[in-house]
């Protein structure tokens, strides 16, 4: 039988010498040198004993503890996510050598510890993904509930018309939320009732006796789940967008809830990580990112907001794929909306950045002569893909072409955009005092008179039948070309009358090539018959609606915005004139009275009262007139002429931006 090995005895150890036993007390070197053998009971080594008793079946008590301890919260973890709150006994070991605990681990001390990581996975997750609580529902916090048909406020029969109405034709002005054609009715309600009662909202007609209860059952849905319940999925994305795309009702000054809505939609897409998910999204998933984009980055312009989602290189991945996509025949309408909108906010950008040194001619020639030729090469594009769209489609995209070309040309419209405090804070530099009276600048003025005489009209060329269909977007871009219709108008009159010379030595009223050259700007415009047309037009939107009715809806609101604008328009020009050249209208039958003027200007002085950087409105005064004839000769200067045939009012330049100002911002 071998000896064991043991440690070395005394006397080797002392001389440092290899001790090799012989027998159980006895080594062989000390057996040669006659010499007496002696071993020490020393203690075991640590590494020694415990693999001994690992030999025996033994295992490490604080490695047992530590991993009791994690198994322990990944169970208390598990519930959490559960959404249950129910203690997880602690696992207690009966090994009497454990040691006493030493308090509860925390998560990061469990992670330290040892033991195979393929046992903590999901409390791994949660640590690297900063675990903060419990995660959004998966299910909705409605669910189950009664909606609009269970309760009997709309029939099946009518709730499946409005959904196949907005599947063959309201799909075509807003590509960016298809619903499939087999999907029924029925399967919509169930799985996504917001995006059902969205379609709704968009399809019903504007005096149908539920459209209040629709408005604030969709509340409800936003409110209890997308805000209080922090619910995130596609279908909520895809029902904001609608619900944005057809917002119609209650309008509020400044678009406060609409805005709020475009809002949430990003805010959705963020958390659903659309904008940054790696490979190949659904094609619902593309759709619903590249509709946010285009949501928020085409209103914000008319609401004087900064866009909410900025152009990256996955918006024009998705672009370009649902330029090929075959899925739908509206997926040929993505790119067209995507790349137009796109243009107009690099024009923005790009005019943003220029201040108060975009006034200079030269700049503002080299500017505008780029945009021009990007703008041509990008219309030749749209063009083609336009040529294979629906007539009611193609109108809208008419519309977008002109707002393109306003928007690169609406610089020349800076005086008159400018309220009268901003543009006396601060002196003009001589540049753009030149600018504003060249001719390169009356040209740019021209076509913007044009353009947006022209974009109205392309809207007024959608039948009847379909203008429920356009989404609020186009009717954004109509309100802002009727405020430059105008404005231009105005800015060309100031021109003409500038080029008589210094005010002192100019001819009061303006009389003849000067007069003939200013009846041919109003003739051209022909704004009072447009904004007739128009406003006719308007009213299909909103018939059997009750006066208060059509002061909550947005078609109403702007119908009334036209008849006031109207009423101004002729004080306008004969302000700057002298001389009334505009053919009256019932609807711009409404002559502004003076105390209403007041009111404004007083109001006005009133904001500005604690602000010492700008100037205030000056108070009215009433120059005498000089009745010559049929002619009000004013004793005064253009711009603020005494208009009224008592001479009761002052009509400036000051209260003519007031007046347009209340109207820029979408109405």
């Amino acid at each position: 039988m071998p000896i064991a090995k043991r440690r070395a005895c005394v006397t080797c150890t002392n001389a440092k010498c290899k001790c090799s036993p012989q027998s159980d007390n006895l080594c062989q070197r000390c057996a040669r040198l006659g010499k007496q053998c002696v071993y020490l009971d020393l203690p075991e080594r640590k590494k020694r004993r415990r693999n001994d008793d690992d030999d025996e079946g033994g295992s490490n008590s604080r490695v047992v503890a530590l991993e009791n301890r994690v198994e322990e919260l990944v169970a208390q973890l598990d519930a959490i996510r559960n959404g249950g709150t129910r203690h997880v006994p602690t696992s207690s070991s009966t090994d009497d050598t454990s040691p006493p605990s030493t308090g509860a681990l925390s998560i990061p001390d469990a992670l330290r510890s040892s033991g195979p990581a393929s046992q903590k996975p999901e409390l791994l997750d949660a640590v690297s993904e900063g675990y903060h609580g419990r995660e959004p529902p998966k299910t909705s916090v409605l669910e189950g509930l009664p909606d609009i048909v269970d309760r009997g406020f709309l029939s099946v029969s009518e709730a499946e018309n409005l959904v196949s109405q907005f599947k063959s034709r309201f799909v075509w002005m807003f590509p960016f939320v298809v619903l499939d054609p087999s999907q029924t009715v029925v399967d919509l309600r169930k799985k996504e009732p917001l995006l059902f009662l969205a379609v709704v909202a968009a399809s019903i007609p504007s005096a149908h006796p539920i459209r209040k209860l629709l408005a604030d059952e969709i509340m409800q849905h936003i409110t209890s789940r997308i805000v209080a319940s922090s619910e995130r999925n596609l279908g909520l994305v895809r029902a904001l967008l609608v619900l944005c795309a057809w917002y119609r009702y209650p309008a509020q000054k400044g678009h406060v809830q609409l805005m709020l809505l475009m809002n949430l939609c990003t805010t959705m897409v963020y958390d659903l990580g659309l904008n940054r998910l790696k490979g190949e999204l659904t094609t619902d998933q593309q759709r619903a990112l590249l509709g946010t984009y285009w949501v928020t980055a085409s209103l914000p312009r008319g609401l004087n907001r900064p866009e909410a989602m900025a152009n990256s290189k996955k918006i024009e991945e998705c672009c370009n794929n649902m330029a090929v996509s075959t899925e739908y025949p509206s997926d040929r309408c993505i790119r067209p909306f995507i790349l137009a909108q796109s243009f107009v906010n690099t024009i923005d950008s790009s005019y943003s950045e220029l201040g108060e040194s975009g006034h200079d001619e030269t700049l503002v020639r080299i500017m505008v002569g780029a945009k021009l030729r990007q703008f041509e090469s990008l219309e030749a594009t749209l063009k083609e893909e336009l040529s294979r769209l629906p007539n009611p489609t193609t109108s809208v995209f008419t519309c977008n072409m002109h707002y393109v070309n306003i928007a690169i040309r609406d610089m020349a419209l800076d005086d008159e955009y400018v309220s009268y405090q901003t543009r006396h804070a601060f002196d003009q530099s001589p540049s753009a005092e030149a600018f504003k009276t060249s001719a390169y600048r009356s040209s740019l003025l021209w076509h913007l008179l044009r353009h947006s005489k022209a974009l109205i009209q392309a809207y007024m060329d959608i039948p009847d039948a379909q203008l429920s269909q356009v989404t609020v977007f186009t009717l954004s871009q109509i309100c802002a070309s009727l405020v430059i219709l105008p404005r231009s108008v105005s800015a060309l009159l100031k021109l003409i009358v500038a080029r008589q010379g210094p005010p002192h030595s100019r001819t009061w009223p303006v009389q003849g090539e000067a007069l003939d050259e200013a009846r041919a700007i109003v003739d051209e415009a022909d704004f009072l018959s447009t904004t007739i047309r128009l406003y006719e037009k308007f009213r299909t939107l909103i018939v059997g609606l009750t006066t208060q009715e059509k002061g909550l809806d947005v078609a109403g609101t702007l119908c009334c915005h036209m008849s006031v604008l109207a009423s101004w328009y002729a004080p306008r020009v004969q302000a700057i004139l002298g001389v009334d050249l505009v053919v009256k209208h019932p609807l711009a039958s409404i002559t502004p009275h003076a105390g209403d003027i007041v009111d404004v200007i007083n109001a006005a002085n009133a904001s500005n009262s604690g602000n010492t950087s700008t100037a205030s409105v000056p108070p009215v005064v009433y120059h005498s007139t000089e009745r010559t004839g049929s002619t009000d000769v004013q004793q005064g200067f253009p711009g603020a002429y005494t208009g009224a045939e008592d001479g009761n009012y002052l009509f400036s330049d000051e209260l003519w931006a007031s007046v347009l100002e209340s109207f820029t911002s979408f109405a």
